[in-house]
């Protein structure tokens, strides 16, 4: 297939040419450090094909290495200053002039009915018409041997078989990181609007995007995301202009299904991620998706947006402030934006703590109006399941269960909803089939994997649990969180030396000095709070541990020396009656009930739940109570369903 230009040059085979020559580097060479075959090299040299703009970024940062100081721009920059950086002369790397001849005479290897780069699509059908000849021209992947060779670098596993595709971050070529965030939010825009497209399965954000800044080359990346095909691109913003370039490339080959470049002005991003996309549909599947119905959205706003998903998706304190501000400036300028109410209701949800009444309230109303807007708003719906799981509204969390559960289309978003859903409402093995399906379609993501070893433990399962969590702490090594998990785990099957090995090393995240106060009170109290929870994670840890190796007496006064600060009512409640004090216990679980804390209801199915708990006349009258009876009746109605569906 003819690839389309990643760069705005049309020299690249010649500047690649002497950047080898001015680092005495061979084909070979650059073949064996990128990891690509040296056919692909080939080609790339001879002017044939281009690099992608992945590639384009592994290549350069190995020119980086070889000569200090190279960059991106210099691809673009005139040729002259190419040549000086390299400190070379151009006529002394120029091709012999048979290989020129021998090129022309050859012409160039592509159809030219296939080329749409310098054709913009339009929402006319007869750019689609010519998609749809591309898409002819590559349905044979299924039907050919190259649907083996996709199965083989997918592990042959059954996902791979149908149309799929991952989006990654797509590169910045502004010169400017403070443009990054544009990049990124196209490519999720983009990825957000093929995950609305039946048949189609997509890799989620939080997998695709772990591959940023990875040498990875894009068969590995579709081997774990089991994915057919890989789209990436990228951006380049200069004033009000913008220039999106994307490409769709096979897994099995490493060749294109698919390119296209895109000039336009800025006011037009919205509408070229909605093309691209369409694109895409028809490269895969062979449909055409029937059109959308475009809301028009205020530039700048849209602007405000994309940078707000990039401040918002690094889930720190400062990121989120930042994508709050950005979204109140979206949606001063555009009142109707569904999408800048879903994110800020979901931001302002992070923000919430028990008793932030007021900003529970505010994240309710704006998660309410996103849905006003835009019904079938993912993140909306989402969101405004886990406020209603939090506040104990149960009304409004099974209307929002139920939704989630008649969606044809789910992604890992939609199980991780239903996963919630299932958990609060007292189906804890549903609960782990729908993290199981969110942690298949989403490999990468650390939380879903974490989920699947709680879910585990929740329903006794430790053996699974232990080997879920071990799995979820390659993912990010040394998470106080998922060591306590594992101590706590280990401790109740008994293998206590290897509890006490992660004790350990929660013992040494601990080593650090205390932090002193600054000028920065903002930080200081940061880092004492981080101090303050690994202190506590830390101390649950020998708790578990002493429950195995010492006299209740003893776990029972650890239990009083608890920060109860950071601990839930409801998880000490279970702590205490494992000790033997079921007086203490059903104080902590009155307390859990008057603040509404989500975790009491998992106490009720909880495998660590003494039993003597549940027969206690104490908690039987404690569910007695109004809000519980209340979450009884739809907890009924759930397992009512549940039962007709199993009849069936």
């Amino acid at each position: 297939m003819a690839q389309d230009d990643t760069l705005e040059t049309d020299d690249f085979a010649e500047r690649l040419q002497l950047a080898l020559n001015g680092c005495n580097l061979s084909r070979s060479q650059l073949s064996a450090t990128l990891g690509v075959h040296k056919s692909l090299v080939s080609r790339w040299l001879s002017g044939d094909v281009k690099p992608t703009s992945y590639n384009l970024a592994r290549i350069s940062e190995m020119l980086a290495r070889l000569k200090p100081g190279f960059n991106m721009t210099l691809w673009t920059a005139p040729l002259a200053e190419f040549e000086a950086f390299l400190g070379i002369s151009h006529s002394a790397f120029s091709p012999p002039a048979g290989d020129v001849a021998e090129a022309i005479k050859e012409g160039p290897k592509t159809n030219a009915s296939l080329q749409v780069r310098n054709q913009p699509l339009r929402w006319a059908f007869g750019a689609l018409g010519a998609l749809a000849l591309i898409a002819l021209a590559v349905w044979g992947l299924s039907t050919t041997r190259d649907s083996q060779r996709v199965a083989a670098a997918s592990g042959a596993n059954t996902t791979a078989a149908i149309p799929s595709v991952a989006v990654l971050p797509f590169l910045n070529m502004s010169g400017d990181p403070a443009k990054d965030y544009l990049g990124d939010g196209i490519a999720e825009e983009i990825l957000n609007d093929l995950g609305n497209t039946p048949g189609l399965q997509v890799a989620s954000r939080t997998s695709s995007f772990s591959f940023r800044n990875k040498s990875a080359d894009i068969s590995e990346i579709a081997r774990k995301l089991n994915v057919r095909a890989v789209l990436e691109g990228s951006v380049r913003q200069q004033g009000n202009r913008i220039r999106i370039v994307a490409q769709l490339i096979n897994a099995a080959n490493g060749f294109h299904l698919w390119s296209a470049s895109y000039d336009r002005k800025l006011d037009d991003t919205l509408a070229v991620q909605n093309e691209i996309a369409r694109a895409i549909v028809v490269a895969l599947t062979q449909k055409l998706a029937p059109p959308r119905r475009q809301r028009s959205i205020e530039p700048k706003a849209y602007q405000d947006y994309l940078q707000a998903q990039y401040f918002f998706n690094q889930r720190t304190g400062p990121g989120l402030r930042q994508a709050n501000e950005l979204l109140k400036d979206a949606l001063t300028r555009q009142p109707d934006f569904a999408a800048a109410y879903a994110l800020r209701g979901h931001v302002l949800m992070l923000f919430t703590g028990i008793d932030d009444q007021l900003r529970a309230k505010e994240a309710m109303e704006l998660t309410a109006t996103a849905l006003r807007l835009d019904p079938d708003n993912r993140e909306a719906l989402d969101t405004e399941l886990q406020q209603a799981l939090r506040m104990w509204n149960w009304s409004l969390a099974a209307r929002d269960g139920q939704r989630l559960l008649a969606q044809t289309k789910r992604d890992a978003l939609t199980y991780n909803g239903i996963a919630f859903y299932y958990q609060y409402m007292g189906f804890p093995l549903q609960a782990l089939e729908a993290r199981r399906q969110a942690t298949q379609l989403d490999p990468l993501q650390f939380a879903y994997r974490n989920n699947v070893a709680l879910a585990l433990w929740h329903v006794g399962r430790v053996r699974e649990a232990i080997a879920a969590a071990e799995a979820t702490l390659e993912f990010q090594p040394g998470t106080p969180a998922v060591l306590a998990e594992l101590c706590t785990f280990n401790s109740f099957i008994g293998n206590i030396a290897r509890a006490r090995d992660y004790a350990q090393q929660l013992a040494v995240l601990n080593t650090s000095p205390l932090p002193v106060p600054g000028q920065n009170a903002s930080d200081y109290h940061q880092q004492l709070a981080i101090r303050q929870v690994r202190e506590f994670v830390t101390n649950s840890c020998e708790i578990e541990i002493a429950f195995k190796t010492e006299p209740l007496a003893r776990v029972h006064a650890r239990l009083d020396r608890t920060n109860r600060f950071y601990a839930s009512a409801s998880d000490l409640g279970v702590l205490y009656a494992r000790a033997g004090d079921m007086a203490e216990a059903m104080k902590l679980f009155s307390q859990a009930y008057e603040h509404h804390e989500e975790w009491l209801i998992w106490v009720r199915y909880d495998a660590a739940t003494p039993k003597a708990v549940l027969q206690d006349p104490r908690w039987i009258a404690l569910w007695r109570q109004p809000k519980l009876q209340d979450w009884q009746r739809y907890h009924d109605r759930i397992a009512a369903d549940l039962a007709a569906v199993k009849s069936r």
